[in-house]
């Protein structure tokens, strides 16, 4: 079996590295029988109506998307058991019509593929699991934990900035930094990962995510 994962930025990444070994223990299955490999990118992008595959190469997951399905559709197609899964943020946008753009996108794939969002972004799974944010930020505002409503349209990267950063948003934006809320974002992915409980996950998203791999698993 085998699992390409397309995905957003690197602190997805980090994330899907943490939960495929807990899946894999879950299920008793070791990397002989399940191989997975994840490709990340810088952002988002925006899908494009015209251009050749080429021109869409940037570096970011919707606009060079078109032509890695292509790509990993020709190595996988004739491999058992194999998927693509693509995990990006939903952002504002509707989700049924996102998801129909997405799909459009893949209709030429013959390879399983799967489109996960996480709604509104990543740090909603996060969210989802209070108790693995306190195990890895004990001094967490849990007054403000217990404040957000699970997959709510909302700013939750800064919402857990201003639950496990020191000094919250403020402090974090003070550098004036992309790369050190990007930094962050990773940290918060690897310590809140290592103790993401599957099961007890609150974010519907997540779930989903989860649902979609069981599935493949089972068959």
């Amino acid at each position: 079996m085998f699992i390409q994962f397309l995905i957003e930025d690197k602190s997805t990444e980090i994330l899907i590295h943490r939960i495929m070994p807990k899946i894999m223990t879950k299920y008793s299955l070791t990397s002989d029988v399940l191989q997975y490999t994840c490709k990340s990118f810088k952002g988002i992008g925006r899908l494009k109506t015209n251009g050749n595959i080429v021109e869409r190469k940037s570096g970011q997951l919707l606009n060079d998307l078109p032509a890695y399905l292509q790509g990993f559709d020709k190595k996988l197609y004739q491999m058992p058991q194999s998927l693509i899964i693509v995990v990006l943020d939903n952002d504002k946008r509707d989700t049924r019509d996102f998801l129909a753009q997405l799909e459009k996108t893949a209709q030429s794939v013959k390879t399983p593929h799967v489109f996960c969002l996480a709604i509104k972004e990543m740090e909603a799974w996060l969210l989802g699991d209070p108790d693995a944010i306190i195990a890895a930020y004990p001094n967490a505002k849990l007054n403000l934990l217990n404040k957000y409503e699970q997959d709510a349209i909302c700013d939750t990267w800064q919402l857990l900035a201003e639950i496990v950063y020191k000094g919250g948003l403020k402090a974090l934006k003070k550098s004036e930094s992309y790369s050190e809320i990007g930094k962050a974002k990773s940290e918060w992915a690897e310590h809140i990962g290592q103790y993401l409980c599957l099961d007890r996950n609150k974010s519907p998203s997540f779930q989903y995510f989860i649902h979609r791999i069981s599935e493949f698993l089972s068959k």
